[in-house]
């Protein structure tokens, strides 16, 4: 299978579906979603698959953008409305022309005075030099640096005793910052702000995607500029009469700035005639200014052959190096796309309602009435009166590891726990274990773990806990055990039940509560965390 070429405007659309979503879940109205999703994969995906048996989230996912996109505008209709992703398109075309003209009038606005001469004073090359070709190259190497530090910060630094101190003052301050913020916020506020920092943490993946369009938009900027720089040179060398000469105030020597002229013609020398390339010996002494004797020594020949040279360092030394930063950006940022794993916790909860078999039923409608849904059920679903959801089937012989708290284990019955959880998760193969025994609370189920990612493999971890109890500080550090234990791909689930009555433990969660262990979880950080009612009311 062909694998999809994502676009940063893909992902934002992704996002903006999800958001969509997100809010339909919060206002309790998750069926919706796993309805439709389920009948998009089965009536616009599946047909297009050919019967693939394994499918990448990021194909699904990618699938799924192009479907909901096309759904999207048949049900906004001429009321449209506009996409993130075409908003960025426009917005970064827009950027791209602007960055170009910028660049071309920033070169051509500083080179043209520069390049202004009344026959009196000739140019003098080692100012051109020294603005238009050094301090490109310095902002280059300073680009390469910045490259350096991103590669050397890829590398173990946290065994340096500097680095793990730097570190761990910045981690004070920033509590120490923190702290004195939470002081300001009500309850609500600490709790939305502890999400949104978890969510950020969430999409570190995609943080290099933010950083290579600023990139590119600086690269043509770049381009632009010395295109303008060459323009205003080339255009006063045909258009007017222009000389050019050096001088210095450190005694150099004629011999010593034909080698350097002849060093730095290195990269295009081979391929010129002398003369062209570069001023010659002869050329380099003729055009020497002295200050007391002025220009009437100074042969016109000699003044003119600077300009081929100036014109070529400014390619080979500014443009070039532009052009070539620019392509290795726009594969850097291939790469990154690329590189998404697309395992992340809003993709994952697609590709379950999407994989998840169901038996939705909407009883029979009568003549002339709408159909609900602008992609409309398969007709064997229409005559039916219920919800039901089945496991979906898992691909080889992984297990997923259902942790049930000490406390509550003895009244939870093992046969209704596996049937609620499959039909909530779509898990097939679950292995329910007795967790947080006192006297040794972790350790057991740690080697469960272990036990089940050496042997079938593991598929999920789920952890049952009651949502009428709010989480603590001891459940974000057991996620982040049991998150070591696992890998970083297993899906975790939390999966809540609401208080027990005297029938059943597995009752429907109080909304206010679910939204409480949502955001606390969500403050985790870990993309891979879901919190579930295990009961649908």
């Amino acid at each position: 299978m062909v694998k999809p070429r994502w676009q940063i405007a893909d992902l934002l659309d992704l996002h903006w579906f999800f958001r969509a979503d997100e809010a339909l879940r919060d206002r309790g109205d998750e069926e919706t979603a796993a309805r439709r999703d389920r009948v998009l994969y089965l009536t616009k995906i599946e047909p297009e698959l050919a019967g693939a048996t394994e499918v990448p989230p990021r194909v699904l996912a990618r699938r799924w953008l192009t479907v909901r996109r096309l759904q999207h505008s048949r049900e906004q209709g001429e009321a449209e409305t506009v996409l993130p992703g075409a908003v960025w398109r426009e917005l970064f075309a827009l950027g791209t022309v602007l960055a170009m003209v910028f660049g071309l009038l920033s070169g051509f606005g500083l080179a043209a005075p520069f390049l202004l001469y009344a026959g009196t004073r000739p140019i003098n090359v080692s100012g051109y030099i020294g603005v238009f070709v050094l301090a490109q190259m310095g902002f280059l190497v300073l680009q390469l640096l910045l490259f350096s530090y991103r590669w050397l910060r890829g590398r173990r630094l946290e065994q340096s005793v500097l680095y793990g101190l730097a570190g761990r003052l910045l981690m004070r301050a920033i509590n120490g910052l923190r702290t004195l913020a939470f002081r300001r916020l009500s309850g609500c506020q600490r709790l939305d702000f502890a999400a949104l920092l978890g969510g950020l943490r969430q999409h570190r993946e995609t943080a290099p995607l933010l950083v290579w369009p600023a990139f590119l938009l600086v690269q043509l900027a770049g381009v632009g500029f010395n295109l303008g720089v060459l323009g205003a040179t080339l255009s006063r060398v045909v258009f007017a009469d222009v000389a050019f000469g050096w001088q210095s105030t450190l005694q150099l020597s004629a011999e010593t700035v034909a080698g350097l002229v002849r060093w730095m013609a290195l990269p295009w020398s081979w391929a010129l005639p002398d003369g062209v390339a570069y001023p010659g010996l002869a050329q380099v002494e003729g055009s020497q200014m002295i200050l007391k004797e002025g220009i009437r020594h100074l042969a016109t020949g000699d003044l003119v052959s600077w300009w081929p040279f100036l014109c070529l360092c400014v390619f080979f030394y500014g443009l070039l190096p532009r052009l070539l930063l620019f392509a290795a950006g726009l594969v850097q940022q291939r790469r990154a796309l690329d590189r998404l794993s697309f395992a992340g916790r809003e993709t994952a909860r697609l590709v379950r309602r999407m994989l998840t078999p169901r038996v939705d039923t909407v009883g029979r409608r009568e003549p002339g009435e709408v159909a609900p849904s602008a992609w409309p059920l398969p007709a064997a679903s229409e005559e039916m009166a219920s919800v039901s959801v089945a496991p979906a089937p898992q691909a080889g012989g992984a297990e997923a590891v259902v942790l049930v708290p000490d406390e509550i284990y003895d009244d939870c019955p093992l046969e209704e726990l596996r049937a609620l959880v499959s039909r909530r998760t779509g898990l097939g193969r679950l292995r329910p274990h007795r967790f947080g025994v006192p006297g040794d609370p972790d350790a057991e189920g740690l080697a469960t773990l272990a036990e089940v990612v050496d042997g079938p493999g593991l598929s999920a971890i789920l952890l049952l806990q009651e949502a009428w109890q709010p989480p603590l500080q001891e459940t974000a550090a057991l996620l982040e055990r049991l998150r070591r234990a696992a890998g970083e791909t297993a899906p975790m689930f939390i999966l809540l039940i609401g208080r027990p009555t005297g029938d059943t433990i597995f009752t429907p969660v109080v909304p206010e509560q679910l939204t409480v262990w949502r955001k606390k979880m969500e403050a985790v950080g870990d993309s891979g965390l879901e919190v579930l009612p295990l009961v649908q009311p």
